[in-house]
């Protein structure tokens, strides 16, 4: 265990889409190391074992207009976690826990919070939070806390039977259909068209939270495989301690791929 690093005051710088950088801020928080954030190179054939998505786009102009109809359905009835954004510069780290805290087997003990429901807030006042969202900025994020960026991180997370999308800056989760084999590139692609009719120069990247952890072997005829386990309540999540290693972390990684059309 290691003792949560003091508070830290100003602005939060932002960060950049990078997936190594993210599974950094993942680990510091005490995400097990099976669990990794990946590029998504090909929106048709996203990772087979993705258990959620960050994707990054840009904003301005018509973009709000152009993606707005993705934005407007009301949830299905779920527990689904979501952590609001109340501070200039935490977009990327919101979706990143939007992400995390809704992927099955996923615990972040070195949060540090105890009781039965923490609330988004007090995760987000966490200075384990800060300090973790401060080391995936990096220097060149801290240059440019601040200022505006021009770009917004929202998840795409499967809770239950459903997809849903979490983005920081509205009230609460938004419906994004049904689960199935096809749901999570049906979804992302409609956000990449819309993006892209409005601003056809526009950059954009998505980023996969993928379990790397080997397969269970097939079922065989003298027995069955174990089902898969269920995710454990957030506070359980919260409050679980591991063995941290000291060689999950990385130097300033490279940056995400971008899609331009």
């Amino acid at each position: 265990h290691v003792d949560p690093p003091p508070p830290v005051e100003g602005p939060w710088p932002p960060l950049a889409s990078d997936p190594d950088a993210f599974t950094t801020f993942a680990r510091d928080l005490g995400a097990d190391e099976r669990y990794r954030f990946q590029d998504v190179i090909d929106l048709d054939a996203p990772p087979k074992r993705a258990l959620a998505f960050v994707v990054c786009y840009p904003t301005g102009g018509s973009v709000a207009e152009a993606i707005r109809p993705l934005f407007s359905t009301d949830p299905p009835p779920n527990a689904a976690f979501f952590a609001r954004q109340t501070v200039g510069g935490t977009c990327g780290t919101v979706a990143l826990l939007n992400a995390l805290l809704n992927a099955p087997g996923v615990a972040l003990p070195e949060i540090g919070i105890e009781g039965d429901r923490p609330t988004a807030a007090a995760i987000m006042a966490s200075p384990a939070v800060r300090a973790a969202h401060d080391r995936c900025a990096g220097a060149a994020g801290s240059a440019e806390a601040g200022r505006r960026q021009g770009r917004h991180f929202v998840a795409l997370v499967k809770v239950a039977k459903d997809y849903l999308w979490l983005d920081g800056k509205r009230a609460g989760p938004v419906g994004a259909g049904p689960r199935s084999k096809k749901g999570a590139k049906r979804e992302l692609r409609k956000l990449v068209d819309a993006v892209f009719d409005a601003r056809p120069d526009a950059l954009f990247s998505v980023v996969a939270l993928v379990d790397t952890a080997p397969r269970p072997r097939p079922r065989t005829a003298r027995g069955a495989a174990a089902p898969a386990p269920r995710p454990a309540p957030l506070a359980t999540r919260l409050s679980l301690r591991r063995t941290r290693s000291s060689g999950d972390s990385q130097d300033r990684p490279r940056r995400s791929k971008m899609y331009r059309k």
